[in-house]
Formats: structure tokens, C-alpha cells, sequence
């Protein structure tokens, strides 16, 4: 009998053979995109739980630096450094930071992220913030006796406070970066698996899924290192420098005040020389904090009555040990017509004329720098930094306000910073409904102008 011929039959491959290799190519494409999925998966887990230790961190670390603050005024009272004494301010930030605290992790998801051993650290954040407020409470009505004695307690338990928040940052750097790696473990393995069986099917599937895998892994293993390098920045800045920093203000300036004894003129210099550097350090530590929560959109604006007055003061008094180091007349004048009671984000706006005034007498070899607030019309209130430094050329005008942006960038310069101070200005100030001027000529100085609304509304 003859055979009857089909199409089937003048195909070089029968068609259980290619119906075959159809099932293989098809299962090749679908470990490839499994492939491609798994890593997509991987990248947004990575870029999701950064998120959340910047988010959760950063509230923590804020809460670690007010403490840092109260500790130095209890401090300077212990130390009967101000005459008259003045009154410790600070304690009200960590109220409202722990207050945040609390509420972060009474929400269910964050309850997912903190176990109960972070629970518990909370719990006694919470547990001395009571107690600190009750010594305060018990401070105002004390005689001369019962302060000194309430002054220590409260060093005490700034002290036990400030190890908690410590320890609850550790844990939580620590949790992250232990899911980020297990996660990593977990899907490496489920890529393998399919790279294993895309091979033994078809040659085609390997060099396809290989050529993928590549390119993914290559990406994936950038996102980690960049994610590990953030971590670590991170966890860097918020113990290994802050926490130190502070402490080298703290008492470098009591030995300055010459709280442990009598110093001669030259100890004094080199103490001065040396509460400039760390406070400027400290400044650059700020700044990268706050920029990578600006660069994420996390930063919030929290608008409140203050004392315009107050605010300048304050901010000056930090900077005043640098000016007279410099030789430096460092001076401040609010004009009569502004309110003595302003509407803005006071710790922002603290933050802006930290950076605008320390930038200035950086710049500034001889003369004066002058912090102006004024009326710049009915609707708006003006805060004015001069000086009579080296200025800015005309070409660089247009770069200062860009991050790590600097005129000299040179290893060898001779005004050191980090770029981020003006960046961050400008970013603050657009936060808060306001505008920047500059104003500059080489050799001559610069005037920096930033006008803000007068009702603000949040």
C-alpha cells in the first residue's frame, strides 16, 4: 500500500517532534519571564524596605538629636554656665518626637516591622520621656538643693534615654538589612532554578536566559550595593558621628567657658579652633540627612507661631564663637514694623539661617555679617543674610543653589564644605511657600534675600 502523503509528512521534523519543541520553547520563555519577574520583584523589595528604614529611621534619629539638645542644656545648668540660667527649651522636641514615635508604631503595618523587643524599647522611650517631664515639673517650684539634685536625675535619665533610642536604631538597621539579604537569598535561588531547567531544555532558552540574567544580576547587585552603601551612610552618620560630634561641642565649649578650671589663652584658641570644625562637621552631617529625606519626598513642613526674635538670637549664638574666632562682627537688626510673632516651621527656618550665616562667615575674611528681618510688603516678611566676603562670580550664580555644587572643587581648596548647604536652603524655602535672591559681586560680598508669606497655610 502506498503511503499516503500529507503536509505533516514533507516536514523535516514530524509533528509530535515539533509540538515538542514548541512545549520547550514556550517553557523557555516563561522561565525567562520568570527571570525578569523575580528581579523586578527584587528591585522594588530593595527600593520599598529603603524606604521604610529612611522613613521609620529618620523620625528615630531626629528623636536621638533633640535628646542630644536637652542633655546639653541640662549640662550647661549643671555646669552654672548662664547667668542668669536659662530655661531648658529643648525637651519639647523630644516630647513631640516620641509622641510620633508612639503613634508610628500603633499603626498595623508598622507593628509588621517593629517586633517586641522594639516594642519594648519604645515603651521606655516613652517610660523616661514621662519621667524627664515630671523632674522638669518638679525643677520649676525646687529650691537651690532640690535643683542641683533634680539636675542630675535629669542627666540621668537623658543618659538612659538616649542609649534606648540608640538601641532601637541598631535594631531596626539591623532587621532591615537582614530581610533585604534574605530576600536577595531567596529569589537568587528561584533564578538558578530556572537558569537550570532553561538550559536543559533548549540551547536557545540557556543563551536567551543568560544574556538576561546578566544584565538583571548586574543591575540587582548595583541596586544592593547602592542600598547597602545608603544603610551603611545611614547608621554611620547617625551613630558614629552625630553622637560624638555633640559630645565634642558639649564639653570642648564647657572647657572653653572654663567650667573644670582656669585655661591659658592658647588652650583657649585651640578649643575654639576646635568647637568651629565640629560644629561646621556637624552642619555637613545635617545637611545629607536632610537632603536624601528632601531627595524622597519625605520631608514634612510643620508650621507654627514663634518668636522671630528668639529664633535669630538663638541661631546667632551658636555661630558667635566662629565669628570672633575669624575676627568677625557678627550682628542682627528686626525691623520695628514685623510682627513679634510669626506663622512658618521654626526648626526649618532655623536650619536655613544656620546655613545662609555659616556660609557667610565661612566666605568672609574681613568685615561684617548682618542677619536682617524686614517687611518686604504688607503680605510678606523678608530674612536677609549679608556679608562682606569674596563673593560670588556672575557665572556661578546660577549653580549655587545645585547639590554638591561648588566654585572651587579642587582637592586642594581652600574653603571647605560639602556643596549641600545652599541646595538645601533653596529646597526649604520652596517647601515653605517662599523665594531666594542672590545678590553678589566678587570682592565686594553677597546678599542673600528670602521672602516667605506672612499667612501661611498648611
Amino acid at each position: 500500500m502506498k503511503k499516503h502523503v500529507t503536509l505533516f509528512n514533507r516536514w523535516i521534523l514530524t509533528p509530535v517532534e515539533i509540538f515538542g519543541i514548541l512545549c520547550l520553547i514556550l517553557l523557555t520563555i516563561v522561565g525567562v519571564y520568570s527571570s525578569v519577574k523575580d528581579a523586578l520583584q527584587l528591585s522594588e523589595t530593595i527600593n520599598l524596605s529603603l524606604t521604610q528604614t529612611v522613613v521609620l529611621n529618620q523620625g528615630v534619629v531626629n528623636l536621638q538629636r533633640e535628646v542630644q539638645l536637652t542633655r546639653n542644656e541640662v549640662l550647661r545648668l549643671l555646669g552654672d554656665l548662664d547667668n542668669p540660667p536659662k530655661e531648658i527649651t529643648r525637651f519639647d522636641f523630644v516630647k513631640i518626637q516620641v509622641n510620633n514615635l508612639v503613634s508610628e508604631v500603633a499603626s498595623p503595618s508598622i507593628r509588621l516591622i517593629y517586633t517586641d523587643e522594639d516594642l519594648a524599647l519604645v515603651d521606655d522611650i516613652k517610660t523616661s520621656s514621662n519621667n524627664i517631664e515630671k523632674l522638669l515639673g518638679d525643677l520649676k517650684t525646687a529650691n537651690s538643693f532640690e535643683k542641683a539634685v533634680l539636675l542630675d536625675g535629669l542627666d540621668t535619665e537623658l543618659t538612659k534615654m538616649e542609649s534606648t533610642v540608640k538601641q532601637l536604631i541598631d535594631r531596626q538597621s539591623s532587621t532591615q538589612r537582614n530581610a533585604i539579604i534574605q530576600t536577595r537569598d531567596t529569589l537568587y535561588v528561584s533564578q538558578r532554578t530556572d537558569l537550570f531547567t532553561g538550559a536543559a531544555i533548549l540551547l536557545m532558552g540557556v543563551t536567551l536566559a543568560l544574556v538576561f540574567r546578566q544584565a538583571m544580576n548586574a543591575r540587582l547587585q548595583q541596586a544592593l550595593e547602592a542600598d547597602q552603601l545608603k544603610n551603611q551612610l545611614l547608621r554611620t552618620v547617625s551613630h558614629e558621628l552625630r553622637t560624638p560630634l555633640a559630645a565634642i561641642n558639649g564639653y570642648a565649649q564647657l572647657m572653653g567657658e572654663e567650667a573644670y578650671g582656669p585655661i591659658t589663652g592658647e588652650q583657649k584658641n585651640t578649643l575654639q579652633k576646635m568647637l568651629n570644625n565640629a560644629t561646621q562637621l556637624q552642619g555637613m552631617v545635617n545637611n545629607l540627612l536632610d537632603g536624601a529625606q528632601i531627595e524622597q519626598g519625605k520631608l514634612s513642613i510643620k508650621y507654627s507661631s514663634f518668636s522671630i526674635q528668639e529664633l535669630v538670637e538663638t541661631t546667632l549664638a551658636t555661630l558667635e564663637v566662629l565669628a570672633k574666632t575669624k575676627g568677625l562682627e557678627l550682628t542682627s537688626e528686626i525691623a520695628s514694623d514685623v510682627p513679634a510673632t510669626l506663622i512658618s516651621d521654626k526648626l526649618r527656618l532655623q536650619q536655613i539661617l544656620f546655613n545662609l550665616t555659616s556660609n557667610a562667615l565661612k566666605f568672609t575674611e574681613a568685615g561684617k555679617v548682618q542677619v536682617k528681618v524686614f517687611m518686604s510688603d504688607p503680605t510678606h516678611w523678608a530674612l536677609q543674610v549679608k556679608d562682606t566676603g569674596i563673593g560670588i562670580p556672575r557665572d556661578s550664580q546660577e549653580h549655587i543653589f545645585e547639590s554638591f555644587w561648588q566654585a572651587d572643587s579642587s582637592a586642594t581648596r581652600k574653603y571647605r564644605g560639602s556643596g549641600l548647604g545652599l541646595s538645601i536652603v533653596k529646597q526649604l524655602t520652596t517647601l515653605m511657600n517662599g523665594k531666594i535672591n542672590v545678590n553678589s559681586e566678587p570682592e565686594k560680598g553677597s546678599t542673600f534675600t528670602l521672602i516667605f508669606p506672612l499667612e501661611q497655610k498648611s
